[in-house]
């Protein structure tokens, strides 16, 4: 924070941080963070590999086939936060008729043709449709079925991967992913 101390006295003028796109700076110093700070927790961390396979298990948690080849790994939980984000981050899969959720399979909320998803001018103030679409969730963030009840008890949904929400747009994806993983993770604290 030197860096930015000195700047402030050269300029005068209070100097904050604003994240942006990936990758930024902020976004890189915490990822350092969780890096140095995460294995003395006990916590191990996959990065850069895709979640290959999810599946519910009988005693309520979760197992996960986690990379690729001979690079695989089985991962259990008892709770699982789905923050797998949208097109971008491969959380969200779409054909020619619909967008799926990629890791369980979970019902998207989405216009209901293809037709829909977007409107007659790119840069149209009110966005697009398929900007919206994503999981829906409880008030627990607990993604819901057709039905709106719960799919997993244990499972919650948290980022650009929730429905009815325009990140980009609205430029608020780091608000949105912090505000919402917090409240996942207080709802499992709650529960345990």
């Amino acid at each position: 924070m030197g860096v930015v101390k000195r700047i402030e006295e050269l300029t005068g003028k209070k100097v904050f941080e604003i994240p942006t796109m990936p990758p930024c700076i902020a976004g890189s110093r915490l990822r350092g963070a969780f890096d140095r700070g995460f294995p003395d927790l006990g916590v191990t961390t996959y990065t850069q590999k895709m979640v290959r396979r999810a599946l519910h298990l009988e005693n309520g948690g979760f197992e996960f086939t986690v990379g690729s080849g001979h690079g695989t790994v089985t991962v259990r939980a008892k709770n699982t936060i789905l923050a797998s984000g949208r097109f971008f981050g491969k959380g969200l899969t779409a054909d020619r008729q619909k967008i799926r959720e990629a890791v369980f399979d979970l019902p998207v909320t989405q216009p209901e043709s293809r037709t829909l998803w977007h409107r007659e001018q790119f840069l149209d103030p009110r966005g697009h449709a398929v900007n919206s679409a994503g999981l829906s969730v409880d008030e627990s963030f607990r993604p819901l079925d057709e039905n709106g009840r719960p799919m997993y008890d244990n499972l919650y949904a948290a980022g650009s991967i929730l429905a009815g929400q325009d990140w980009m747009r609205m430029k608020c994806g780091a608000g949105l992913a912090i505000a919402t993983a917090y409240k996942a993770v207080q709802e499992i604290v709650s529960k345990n």
